[in-house]
């Protein structure tokens, strides 16, 4: 039984809470963005810095032929928090003329 919506945010972050990921702390998350273009990419590089200062952003050329913007933002792993940073992302896109396609988190590094 998941004490999260059962849609695709829920459902990730079931398997981090089943994986031992602390939910209550905060995470560098990436979310994806992509573009068809690098010109549009580039462009709306400003954009995404602008409403989102303390994101990292970086930006690649992925196996598909399009280009992919990086968007890494510390947040807490809370469903309310994720979808809030989502529907705002989401938004930007596709004003800049790109699609969003989810978020992920790299596994925390093993300390010995």
């Amino acid at each position: 039984m998941t004490q999260f919506p059962d849609d695709a945010n829920g459902d990730m972050l079931q398997l981090l809470l089943e994986a031992g990921f602390a939910l209550e702390q905060e995470t560098e998350l990436d979310f994806y963005v992509f573009f068809k273009r690098q010109e549009k990419a580039e462009a709306a590089q400003p954009a995404f810095l602008a409403q989102y200062s303390e994101a990292t952003l970086s930006l690649a050329l992925d196996n598909a032929d399009q280009w992919e913007l990086k968007v890494t933002q510390k947040l807490p792993l809370s469903y309310q928090a994720i979808t809030d940073f989502e529907t705002g992302l989401e938004a930007l896109a596709k004003k800049c003329g790109g699609k969003y396609d989810g978020w992920g988190v790299q596994e925390p590094e093993e300390t010995t």
